[in-house]
């Protein structure tokens, strides 16, 4: 008997063959999460942190980025070294750079998804990956020139090889998953100081499974794992020193890279879990009944056992829930306590593995619900909550406009006015952006004196004042230092870029 050419032998189409192992649920995701990324990639200037990025990679070779670099910029050195190769090829534009952080975020919701499936079916999985595609939490940073979206990946890549090593049967146990796991692991441990308290957890599970007997007995052995681990540190060892050095530093008093850091309080912790939802864009607060819908699944995934693994018989004899759970609480709560005991190192994008975790729970309780309309509208509600503020980050400027007030200054400026930016986080990204070689641009420290201050405008015409970071007070009395000058008047023009602050000071005609 002849078949037809429009199908398979199975009767199945030509095109439905060749997605075979591809979820379809998985393909809308994807492309929302592409959309959201890319949408006005570059529209806004880089800010403080990405100038920095960007600076250090143009600066500096990759071998200095590898050894020198980290001895004076708190974070490891991997995300540099890939922005570096990255920038050689694409350039260093807004949206060049931005491109990396859209496309690693675009992976984390592919990964995330394939995590909430093997640990418990296709439904949390894919719930999980769409909150986490729409979150404007990481379309955030998934649009920023910083190493956090990386990190989120990592972790997800990491914990994805870690229940792998679990898989039930011992045929398919091999040295790939051993490699691939602490492949994954180093990369994450040389992204982010973080991305240790993500290692830990994973330890935490392993090592508590004797002790709270809620884990199902597992092929991955204490011994193969205790091995797993020692090769991890052994290759994470030269960063692990250079920290271990940093933080002994930091508890005897000595100067901090994170010094901008508050003290953690519980309000951190609310809006840490309101900045996963998106509420730092808000005005007001999150939606009451988007807080009661998050709190109720949380209840719901953490006391409800309904959810179990799919029909993958490769899926680990672990315990998801408990796993997720460790994997969320301790890269919270372990820096907060670090931070009461030596030094603040906790903040809300920091956590930014963490709250692959959050949305996985958030997940698990929607889908421990029995009635299927009401997990629509349960997910109707929270993806409602997280598109709110959606509209208010791509319509407003949510980063300082560093490129606009140059370029303004730029063009009307002449060589004989002086610029003064306040300092240490006006200069960079200032000068970053301000191409008049002609100009004099110096650095005024907010501890400057009145003197200092009017000595920096001797025999200049026009006067320019960009500030930023800089309290009311300070700003007050730096403008004052200038007015007082009985040769300039004003300030004539005032300014604002989103954060940022430009006054102009008139030369008296009397004094030209």
């Amino acid at each position: 008997m002849s078949h037809s050419p429009t199908t398979d032998t199975d009767g199945e189409p030509p095109w439905k063959r060749s997605l075979r192992g591809v979820p379809i649920e998985l393909v809308p995701i994807a492309l929302l999460a592409a959309a959201l990324r890319l949408f006005r990639l570059g529209s806004e200037s880089y800010w403080l942190d990405e100038v920095v990025s960007v600076t250090l990679v143009t600066s500096n070779t990759p071998s200095e980025l590898l050894v020198s670099v980290p001895g004076n910029d708190p974070h490891p050195p991997l995300y540099y070294l890939l922005l570096s190769g990255w920038a050689a090829i694409f350039g260093t534009s807004e949206v060049a750079a931005r491109l990396l952080s859209a496309l690693v975020g675009i992976a984390t919701v592919l990964v995330l998804y394939a995590l909430g499936r093997r640990l418990f079916d296709r439904e949390v999985g894919a719930i999980a990956a769409l909150f986490v595609a729409v979150s404007p939490f990481h379309i955030w940073y998934s649009q920023e020139v910083r190493m956090y979206n990386l990190l989120a990946l990592l972790t997800a890549l990491s914990f994805y090889w870690f229940v792998q090593l679990h898989r039930e049967r011992p045929d398919e146990i091999g040295v790939r998953d051993d490699i691939v796991y602490v492949v994954s692991t180093v990369l994450l441990g040389y992204t982010h100081v973080f991305g240790l308290f993500a290692i830990l957890a994973q330890n935490l599970y392993v090592f508590s499974r004797p002790v709270v007997r809620i884990a199902p007995r597992s092929r991955l052995t204490i011994r193969r794992w205790i091995a797993l681990e020692g090769i991890t540190a052994l290759l994470l060892a030269p960063w692990l020193v250079r920290l271990f050095r940093r933080t002994m530093g930091a508890s005897a008093g000595e100067p901090s890279n994170v010094s901008w850091i508050p003290l953690p309080t519980a309000e951190t912790v609310s809006r840490t879990f309101a900045a996963y939802l998106g509420g730092y864009l808000l005005e007001e607060s999150l939606p009451i009944l988007v807080s009661l819908v998050v709190a109720g699944c949380l209840v719901l995934a953490l006391s409800s056992g309904r959810v179990t693994a799919e029909g993958d018989r490769r899926v680990a004899p672990i315990n998801g829930r408990y796993t997720v759970v460790l994997w969320f609480v301790v890269p919270i709560l372990v820096p907060i306590a670090i931070s009461h005991a030596v030094a603040p190192i906790f903040a809300d994008r920091y956590s930014i593995g963490a709250s692959l975790a959050f949305f996985l729970l958030i997940a698990i309780g929607v889908r421990t619900i029995s009635r299927p309309s009401l997990r629509y509208v349960v997910v109707g509600i929270l993806l409602v909550g997280l598109v709110l503020p959606l509209p208010t980050y791509y319509q407003e400027d949510q980063k300082e406009q560093w490129r606009e007030a140059a370029v303004d200054v730029e063009s009307t400026v002449d060589g004989d006015d002086a610029v003064l930016v306040s300092r240490p986080f006006a200069e960079e990204p200032f000068s970053y952006y301000f191409d008049r070689p002609n100009v004099t641009v110096d650095q005024v420290d907010p501890e400057a004196s009145d003197d200092e201050i009017r000595a920096a405008v001797d025999g200049h015409d026009d006067v320019w004042i960009v500030l930023s970071y800089v309290d009311s007070s300070t700003s007050q009395r730096i403008l004052q230092a200038v007015a007082d000058r009985p040769d300039y008047r004003g300030p004539v023009e005032e300014r604002r870029y989103n954060e940022i602050a430009v006054f102009r000071f008139e030369r008296t005609a009397s004094d030209g």
